[in-house]
């Protein structure tokens, strides 16, 4: 048995002082003591027998909506019955079940009250109301398209619908946004942090669009993020053989719902790689996913505590989704599952007791799916930590990536090595989340969870968990261990000896070299040389390979993934990064020293925890043969085994089989014997039981009157989502006073919805305003006017944002403020301030100063005393007249254009001006800019608009009238930003065209809207002395600079219209010829690379090839640097060739 194995292997570990430089002598000395340690190193089996209660989490009392709690439904599994929702009896369902999952048609129906009376008079569930088409028309009887839904619509489920009504559908967005963010994200920044913040503003449009009101429904990915955000009320994942496996998502959902205090329900899909089952008398039984498909993700899904379980369609014979009239196959299985449930009741908790622990932002996605293999973010190419991921994701579901690829269904579903016993959690879980885990893995690279993460893993580990991590991740959290990289290279071949087994590596690896604790135990070695340790560390320990990621450091030679389509399918993936042997023995063996049951070789399992010594199991076979099974116990000694009936097998019904293949009809369906492609259920008592039952563990309390100052309100909302645990200490912020005068009211407003769907409370901080003198209470200064007159300022924008709209004023000032401003306004009084640390105190609240907004600087000082930094952005230089036409583009989230100048060191030698969002402009106040315009005349800098950034149709600005609210929105926005621009004299702003829509808009219907909506700003930017240049962006209807030029000539070419050449976006062929092309319009070059076929980033300027010469010799034509990263170093490289510095 393999966790017997354990024992004997934890018992040849090695005590050892110190391995600083591998030195062997100090092993050798070593090697003659004898340690009876094994025993204090076991892993008792360990159960946390709670369902999630979203009352117990904070996140509860600050979302719109209370998300769903097992009261809510019954305290019981429901059961999706149909894609309608009845007006009278003669429309309800003929199959069992409460639940309804209509479409957005619903919306658009004309008795939509009646069926929601009907609904709520027979206590029917409405859930996941689908068909959200991001961007897309929406037809006037409903359908497919983008749907805004109405107040009093949201207000007439609130009424009669009320805790039964699950949420609108963000449905396969995850999937949408997956093969349209090339369209959308412009450029793709190839950094994870910035990819986060780039695409969650997709899912908050649709979200926004639903009244906030809303359930997930993953296919793909992107499960964590969606969960996090305060709309999300229940989660779900479409399983079928097409995408991602199902048992991966569900890892993932339910780590997330654990997380975030979301519950989960069930899904299956009819659809496969090759199409859908239906029921009908065309032979529609052949297609899509398989009835013993579906039938194990059905009880599999109940298995996974899913509140409800729905099936796509199918439920009756004849057309999509009917649910009346004679069964289907589908249908018969439904309705035997809902027999089963009433009869045997909730399955018990799920057992999961392994936590793949990921970062935040790692954007993991499958190794292979439709799109692509081994990407992050869409877009970004597997580094090693996303290796790792996928390489322990494997250990767990082997060959899950195949998930439809395979005509036999082959990982769809897998066989479970140790049971389906793991989730899925991201650095910003709570160390009380992770303490439901004995064992939590290091799974990816840890690199954004910081001093934060460390204090977590710390607690959870002194606690009594085991925690197994590589060494590039060790380093950061135990930096006293000095963990750094040695340079030896073993060779593919290399024998590391694990216990007393020899293993040979077949490829090569790197070790760091450390600094351990006198306890550490030797687990497996080269040599002389150890590679992975296990170190006591209070109740608990720590596994450490002392391998950057447990991977071999040179890859495999391996075949390039094929692409996705027809004909070449029933191929495999090759990975050319994976887990080392010897590591990979060690982590077999503590996976399988924490299995509760095992049940063959081949099949697929599920334990649930009933109660002492019961337990429900559930057994399944993947395979289209018969397989032998018995069910043992690894933790006391079994007493009873009774089987559960799941009703008709089915085996003979037509649609068994995936994709017309014929499985072994003559297999074996036994007491010892399990019949292929199908699921049985088990209840197993246990006496003799030898495990830990944990006590509940309670979430922390929500925060209240706690806020973060910031001197910035500019991107407020990214600065928090780069916080990803700020509300666990935070409920508010508090912005420096002049800083809100300095917003736009219209940005304001824009922004707010986010801030209220967070219940972020904003304050505004007057202090510095009064203790510089700049605002007085005293009435003999002249002063109090301009106090008075910006207090009054400053409370009407407040009023446009959440929050209390609390004034926090140093108490100094107290005895002197009028009691008509007392009256008036809510000010608060900071009465103390701490000697010892950065908090700020006052009646109910506190504030904590933090100079850097840096997760890492933030959490160390609510810790620590530190001195906050004021950034010296004085500037005492300006322009030179022969850098006027070089132009540097600044980060995307700017705030302060005069301290990103000053943080560039070859500005003044190299540029003349900067280019900035429309964003920028859109976000401050014209005052505000007129103000900051005397700074950049007094240097002699000159200001470009891009409106690139913001122009993709969706989620951002559009050019089109397919939804006509946000096509109003856009022209608004365009024309407000021009406006501004006008006052400050400004002369050019950069546009750019927009992508293909999905349903209901033809391109050439969009590209002729364009038209009329450029040749509309044209006139509107002439009127204000304003150039607008057409930039060549790829992926978008009329990309490149030829057809940009017809366009133009179309509309009729004004002295105000001229195009923007962005050589990021031109293949070789194009790059040389595009300046060309453009002949007199061209009025700006987009300085870069040869551009990216998969999407559009910013990429160094050439070296070879292209000649700088021939650009800096361009007449009138601006050159603009657009460089990632936004470092010195980069700058100046492109500079350098450019020979703009020496």
């Amino acid at each position: 048995m393999r966790y017997r194995y354990i024992l004997y292997l934890l018992s040849s570990f090695l005590p050892i002082v110190s391995i600083e430089g591998y030195a062997a002598e100090t092993i050798e000395q070593k090697e003659t003591c004898k340690t009876n340690y094994s025993q204090s190193l076991t892993i008792t089996p360990a159960i946390y027998p709670y369902l999630v209660e979203p009352k117990d989490y904070p996140e509860y009392y600050r979302r719109p909506y209370p998300s769903l709690s097992w009261k809510d439904f019954g305290n019981k599994t429901q059961f999706v019955v149909g894609r309608n929702t009845p007006i009278d009896s003669t429309e309800v369902a003929e199959v069992k079940g409460d639940v309804y999952r209509p479409g957005l048609s619903l919306m658009c129906d004309k008795n939509f009250t009646r069926r929601l009376q009907f609904m709520s008079k027979n206590n029917f569930f409405v859930h996941n109301i689908g068909g959200y088409g991001p961007g897309s028309a929406m037809p006037v009887y409903g359908g497919f398209g983008e749907c805004i839904v109405p107040k009093w619509q949201i207000d007439q489920i609130q009424r009669y619908i009320g805790n039964k009504f699950t949420g609108f559908d963000v449905g396969e967005q995850d999937g949408r946004f997956n093969f349209t963010y090339r369209h959308i994200i412009e450029p793709y920044i190839p950094d994870k942090k910035q990819q986060y913040l780039a695409s969650q503003p997709y899912f908050d449009r649709v979200a926004s669009d639903l009244g906030n009101w809303c359930s997930a429904l993953s296919v793909l990915w992107y499960w964590h993020p969606i969960l996090k955000e305060g709309y999300t009320m229940l989660a779900g994942s479409e399983t079928q053989n097409k995408i991602t496996n199902g048992q991966v998502q569900y890892m993932h959902l339910r780590g997330a719902g654990k997380q975030y205090g979301i519950l989960w329900y069930g899904d299956v899909s009819v659809f496969d790689s090759w199409g859908c089952k239906i029921y009908d008398d065309k032979n529609g039984f052949k297609n899509g996913g398989s009835l013993s498909f579906m039938k194990r993700s059905y009880y599999t899904q109940y298995m996974y505590n899913s509140t409800i379980l729905s099936m796509e369609h199918g439920w009756c014979e004849g057309a999509w989704a009917t649910n009346r009239g004679k069964l289907s196959p589908i249908g018969i299985m439904h309705n035997d599952c809902v027999d089963f449930v009433h009869k045997y009741g909730q399955p018990g908790v799920m057992v999961t007791q392994i936590a793949l622990l990921n970062d935040f932002y790692s954007g993991w996605m499958p190794a292979s799916h439709i799109a692509a293999s081994f990407r992050v973010w869409n877009g970004m190419p597997y580094s090693s930590g996303d290796y790792l991921t996928d390489a322990l994701v494997s250990m767990f579901y082997p060959h899950y990536e195949r998930s439809g690829f395979f005509y036999d269904e082959t990982g769809a579903m897998c066989a479970t090595p140790y049971g389906e016993n793991v989730d899925a959690l991201l650095s910003d879980a709570r160390v009380e989340t992770m303490k439901q885990y004995p064992v939590i893995v290091a799974a990816g690279d840890l690199f954004s969870g910081g001093r934060e993460l460390t204090d977590k893993i710390n607690d959870y580990v002194l606690q009594g968990g085991t925690f197994v991590v590589t060494a590039k991740n060790a380093a950061r959290f135990w930096p006293e261990w000095k963990i750094i990289e040695k340079n030896t290279l073993f060779p593919a071949g290399t024998k590391v000896k694990v216990g007393n087994e020899q293993i040979v590596e077949q490829a090569a690896f790197r070790l760091y070299k450390a600094d351990l604790p006198e306890n550490a135990q030797i687990m497996a070695k080269v040599g002389k040389f150890p590679t992975v340790w296990c170190i006591p560390v209070g109740k608990g320990r720590v596994i450490l390979s002392l391998t950057e990621f447990g991977l071999n450091s040179q890859p495999y030679r391996v075949q390039p993934p094929s692409s996705w389509h027809r004909g070449e399918f029933n191929t495999y993936l090759e990975r050319p990064y994976r887990l080392l042997s010897h590591f990979e023995t060690i982590l077999d063996e503590l996976f399988s020293s924490v299995n509760l049951f095992s049940v063959g070789k081949d099949l697929g399992y599920i334990v649930n925890y009933l109660g002492k010594g019961k337990y429900r199991l559930a057994v399944y076979n993947n395979t289209l043969k018969s397989l032998p099974f018995k069910i043992e116990s690894h933790i006391g000694d079994i007493e009873t085994i009774n089987e559960l009936s799941t009703g008709n097998k089915l085996f003979s019904c037509a649609g068994y089989w995936p994709h017309e293949m014929k499985g072994e009809v003559e297999g074996k369906d036994d007491e010892s014997h399990i019949y292929g492609g199908d699921i049985r259920l088990f209840d197993v008592t246990v006496k003799n039981e030898k495990i830990n039952v944990m006590r509940k563990i309670n979430q922390v309390s929500p925060v209240t009157g706690s806020y973060l100052a910031t001197d910035n309100m500019m991107y407020l909302k990214e600065v928090i989502r780069t916080m990803p645990t700020f509300f666990d200490y935070f409920d508010g912020v508090a912005v420096d006073g002049r800083a809100v005068l300095q917003m736009d009211d219209k940005a304001l407003a824009r922004q707010n919805e986010w801030y209220t769907l967070q219940s972020l409370d904003i304050a505004a901080d007057l202090r510095s305003g009064f203790d510089s003198g700049y605002w007085t209470f005293d009435i003999q200064k002249s002063a109090f006017q301009r106090t008075k007159d910006d207090l009054n300022r400053i409370s009407k924008k407040l009023q446009l944002l959440y929050g209390k709209h609390s004034l926090l004023i140093p108490c100094a000032y107290k005895n002197q403020c009028p009691d008509e401003m007392r009256a008036y306004y809510n000010i608060c009084f900071i009465d103390s301030i701490s000697e010892n640390s950065n908090w700020s105190y006052g009646k109910n609240f506190r504030l904590l100063d933090c100079s850097i907004l840096e997760w890492d600087d933030v959490y160390m000082a609510m810790r620590e005393r530190c001195v906050n930094k004021q950034l010296d952005v004085t500037v005492d230089k300006k322009v030179l007249p022969v850098n006027e036409n070089h132009i540097l583009t600044l980060e995307r989230y700017e705030k302060d254009i005069r301290k990103a100048v000053s943080g560039v060191d070859c500005f003044f030698d190299a540029f003349g001006g900067v280019c900035v969002t429309a964003e920028y402009i859109a976000n401050k106040s014209l005052d505000a800019l007129l103000e900051e315009k005397k700074w950049w005349d007094k240097i002699g800098l000159s200001v470009i608009v891009s409106f690139i950034e913001e122009i993709n149709h969706f989620p951002g600005l559009t050019l089109c009238d397919a939804v006509p609210v946000y096509y109003e929105r856009s022209m608004d926005y365009y024309k407000d930003v021009l406006s501004k621009m006008g006052h400050l004299g400004l002369k050019r702003a950069l546009f750019t065209t927009q992508a293909p829509i999905e349903a209901n808009y033809s391109e050439q219907q969009i590209y002729n809207k364009m038209k009329e909506s450029f040749k509309i700003l044209s006139e509107y930017a002439g009127q204000r002395q304003l150039k607008i240049l057409l930039t060549n962006t790829r992926f978008r209807i009329a990309a490149d600079v030829k057809q940009q030029k017809q366009m133009l000539q179309q509309i009729g070419v004004s002295a105000n219209m001229g195009l923007a050449v962005n050589l990021n976006h031109l293949s070789e062929q194009e790059y040389s010829q595009s300046i060309d092309d453009a002949g007199h319009l061209l009025d700006v070059v987009i300085l870069g690379g040869v551009g990216s076929m998969e999407h559009s980033e910013y990429l160094p300027i050439a070296e070879s090839g292209k000649s700088a010469d021939k650009l800096n010799r361009l007449k009138d034509v601006l050159l603009i640097e657009k460089v990632w990263p936004f470092t010195n170093e980069s700058i100046y490289k492109d500079c350098q060739y450019m020979n703009w510095v020496k």
